[in-house]
């Protein structure tokens, strides 16, 4: 497949059959990431992969702490910025749109809610880690290589969803599975063989025209 193919028919996955893919084939997609650009060829990552118990375990953990971690308790915001509001009016609008068209094709909507806690049901999931470094470096070079894992698992066939809980809660997680306290969960990534017949798969897609997202300067 080619390269700005794969790019854009990439998409986020959030319902997958029960068959686990192989370790060779999730060890290939893995290998793709350590390719990403990263500072001085540091590779500062560890990829964590979660399967069976560990998942679950995982995936209990994320619905028992997502309600009391720091994001969900914030005080009064601050004034946000125009272009900043005009995103969150962009992602209400989005948000939106998908509820509508979940409900029209009949789809459970207690399975979208649940999914933010369990990788949405997937057989495996990857956590991405790195550590702590004084100017982000590493936690920008972890950031690509999740965006080239995602890129090799569509290739190969499989379905991915980024899994933002993780990093919201992963002092709980990185207890629950016994990781140095000062190792940084970036975040982690649902992987499977996607559910051709699931509606929240088939979501429709669009994006901003790119003259409205590019400043350029001569």
């Amino acid at each position: 497949m080619d390269c700005i193919e794969t790019i854009k028919q990439r998409k986020s996955i959030r319902a997958f059959t029960n068959k686990v893919p192989d370790k060779a084939l999730i060890l290939e997609c893995l290998d793709a990431a350590s390719w990403a650009p990263n500072p001085t060829s540091q590779q500062p990552w560890q990829f964590i992969v979660l399967t069976g118990n560990s998942l679950n375990r995982v995936s209990r953990t994320i619905k028992e702490s997502f309600p009391a971690s720091p994001i969900q308790n914030t005080g009064p915001a601050a004034k946000k910025p125009e272009a900043v509001q005009k995103l969150e009016l962009r992602k209400k609008k989005n948000f939106t749109e998908m509820i509508s068209f979940l409900k029209e094709s009949g789809a459970d909507m207690s399975l979208l809610a649940q999914g933010n806690f369990n990788f949405h049901g997937a057989p495996l999931a990857v956590l991405f880690a790195t550590w702590p470094c004084k100017d982000q470096n590493y936690v920008k070079s972890v950031l690509s290589a999740m965006q080239n894992f995602m890129l090799a698992a569509a290739a190969k066939g499989l379905g991915t969803c980024w899994a933002n809980a993780v990093s919201i809660c992963q002092k709980s997680i990185k207890k629950e599975l016994d990781l140095p306290e000062d190792m940084i969960l970036v975040d982690g990534i649902s992987v499977g063989y996607p559910d051709p017949e699931a509606a929240v798969n088939r979501v429709p897609r669009h994006r901003r025209p790119i003259d409205e997202v590019t400043l350029w300067f001569v």
